[in-house]
């Protein structure tokens, strides 16, 4: 497990969110009940949604979030490069225009649009991490202070037409393009500054997670 190497995490509460159908609940609650008995170095607690698609499984998630701030990890990922997450902390905490920092699983260049990095700029008001502006909006890996999902986005997102030709897709689609449309029309420097998303690292440096779904995509 690739969380695992990020011992500051230690001794955290990891909240596990899933959907299943009600269709299969006998094996479900088994899972269940095989997550409640990880014996790790995390307090784990299990929230699962019955016949409920992404947007649900995600949103129940962020209601049950306690702390400022929050890892979010999907279980097919994998860290290659660690990361103090003290130090991350400690610059969310100082500078408040920082709302999400991800861990890219790609290299941080600047791809053609519509990649979320179309748009890369160096941070150069925080010093205690390497930090990028960056166009996107994902469900990648990240850490994101919990006051813009209960103050903004989390209304953005339930109020938004549910997708049903595409179960997996409910949170991104609505986000990024929200934040692609002030791109478009605000300009990317006001844009940014409304929305506060950065990346992890310099110009150039290598992917820090892959993505284990079996596509090859990275």
């Amino acid at each position: 497990m690739s969380l695992s190497q990020i011992k500051e995490i230690y001794g955290c509460r990891c909240i596990i969110g899933f959907s299943f159908s009600s269709k299969e609940q006998g094996r479900s609650i088994g899972y269940i009940n095989n997550l409640i008995n990880i014996k790790s170095a995390f307090n784990t607690e299990v929230f699962p949604v019955i016949d409920g698609q992404q947007r649900e499984n995600f949103l129940n998630i962020i209601k049950r979030v306690k702390t400022p701030y929050f890892l979010f990890w999907e279980h097919d990922w994998n860290l290659l490069e660690t990361f103090s997450l003290k130090k991350v902390i400690k610059a969310m905490n100082k500078y408040k225009f920082i709302n999400t920092i991800y861990f890219n699983k790609r290299p941080n260049i600047m791809k053609p649009y519509p990649c979320g990095d179309f748009i890369l700029k160096p941070e150069p008001r925080v010093t205690e991490i390497p930090l990028l502006k960056t166009s996107k909006w994902s469900n990648n890996p990240n850490v994101t202070d919990i006051r813009v999902w209960k103050d903004w986005w989390y209304k953005e997102v339930i109020s938004a037409p549910l997708d049903t030709s595409n179960p997996r897709k409910q949170i991104e689609p609505v986000l990024h393009y929200h934040y692609i449309h002030d791109i478009q029309t605000m300009g990317f420097d006001a844009a940014h500054a409304k929305w506060g998303m950065f990346s992890y690292g310099t110009m150039n440096n290598n992917r820090m997670v892959e993505h284990m779904d079996g596509s090859k995509r990275y």
